[in-house]
């Protein structure tokens, strides 16, 4: 099932639901953790952006604010927005969200839409109770019989009289959903001692090329193959599709670097969001185009394939931290000048082998490239990834 967004119709999300409030705020050093198989844990939903929110299970023994199921919570000052399908308690900042129509399909679909408003609340500006119920979101709208559309007198969910159509949006994420996916890969401990591992700078284990758009151009045809990637933690880095003949038609200025050369980059590299919601890395098998909010990394002397990509990318993404509190890797030079640590070749003795040409490190250090490619093919559902 497709989804015509131009179709779809605005309405105030403050007025699909019930009055968003705040929640009890429980203190972590206050809870008592406890493993997933017992029978008295519940929830512990926090500003986090994994695990659906839970930071950990807590004995629930004794909570007295506990909040019932089915609901949307959202971190207040990291717009994380997530669906809790089982009673849970909250940490700081925690709005939760009800509606009477809300269900399990319902507010998966509604979680979409609200997280894809996530860009709007960086640089410290908070999504708080009143500015999600100010949120305006499309949505489709019911219609009648004979198509048109079916008014609402009372103007409940939109000042023209449009009603949601909430049967067809449970339908579409009820077609998403596919049998579970299957492994042949046998879990185990896939803990990885880094005590060996070696720096890297970026430069010199990458050609680093930097975005080219300030902001994603407007369409001047239809919709097409080729990504547009700009700063965003989701999609794999993509935010929209744009045809060739868009490519060429923006930005013309008669100079000789006004070419595809400089707007289209090649694919089998890792894109780095360096502005905004920084340090997120996705692999891009195909060529792209992006804004200045990206920093492609081709990989030096060597052939990068998916497997050593997304090791690359954990390991980039775990770095994440460094740029907070408003530092940003913008600047291809002082991103290039980050370290990271990555395994080596090691001798029998276990001594990092040095390349007299030092073409991956000042040091000679060499990249272990086949064990990161052996430790992600061999993980759980490794052996899903595809190589395009």
């Amino acid at each position: 099932m497709s989804l015509d967004l131009t179709k779809f119709k605005e309405f105030v999300f403050g007025n699909l639901i019930d009055k968003p409030y705040k929640a009890f705020a429980y203190t972590k050093d206050d809870l008592v953790e406890v493993k997933p198989d017992c029978e008295f844990s519940i929830r512990y939903i926090t500003r986090t952006a994994e695990d659906n929110g839970c930071e950990l299970l807590v004995d629930k023994r004794d909570l007295e604010n506990i909040e019932e199921p089915n609901a949307i919570t959202v971190g207040d000052t990291t717009a994380t927005v997530f669906y809790q399908e089982k009673e849970f308690i909250c940490g700081d900042h925690m709005v939760v969200i009800r509606a009477p129509w809300m269900n399990k399909y319902l507010a998966l679909y509604i979680v979409a839409i609200l997280n894809n408003e996530k860009y709007k609340y960086s640089y410290g500006r908070a999504f708080l109770k009143d500015r999600i119920s100010e949120t305006i979101i499309k949505l489709p709208y019911k219609k009648k019989s004979d198509g048109t559309p079916f008014i609402d007198d009372t103007f409940k969910y939109n000042s023209e009289g449009f009603v949601p159509d909430f049967c067809l949006m449970e339908d579409y994420i009820k077609k998403l959903y596919c049998r579970p996916i299957m492994t042949s890969n046998v879990s185990k401990n896939t803990c990885l001692n880094t005590s060996l591992w070696m720096e890297f700078k970026l430069s010199d284990l990458f050609v680093l090329k930097g975005g080219f758009y300030n902001k994603k151009p407007e369409h001047s045809s239809a919709t097409g193959n080729i990504p547009f990637l700009a700063s965003t933690e989701s999609n794999n880095g993509v935010t929209e599709y744009y045809t060739l003949e868009d490519i060429y038609s923006w930005n013309k200025t008669g100079s000789p670097d006004d070419t595809l050369d400089n707007k289209l980059f090649d694919g089998n590299c890792i894109a780095v969001t360096v502005n905004g919601s920084v340090c997120n890395a996705f692999y891009q098998t195909e060529r792209f185009t992006c804004s200045h909010d990206i920093t492609s990394l081709y990989l030096k002397n060597c052939t990068l394939d998916v497997y050593v990509a997304q090791f690359l990318c954990t390991i980039i993404m775990n770095e994440k931290y460094r740029w907070s509190y408003g530092r940003k890797p913008h600047d291809i030079k002082k991103f290039g000048s980050s370290i990271i640590k990555l395994p080596v070749l090691l001798d029998d003795n276990n001594n990092p082998i040095i390349d007299s040409k030092k073409r991956y490190s000042k040091n000679g250090y060499i990249p272990d490239f086949d064990f990161m490619r052996d430790y992600i093919h061999n993980l759980p559902y490794g052996d899903k990834i595809e190589i395009s």
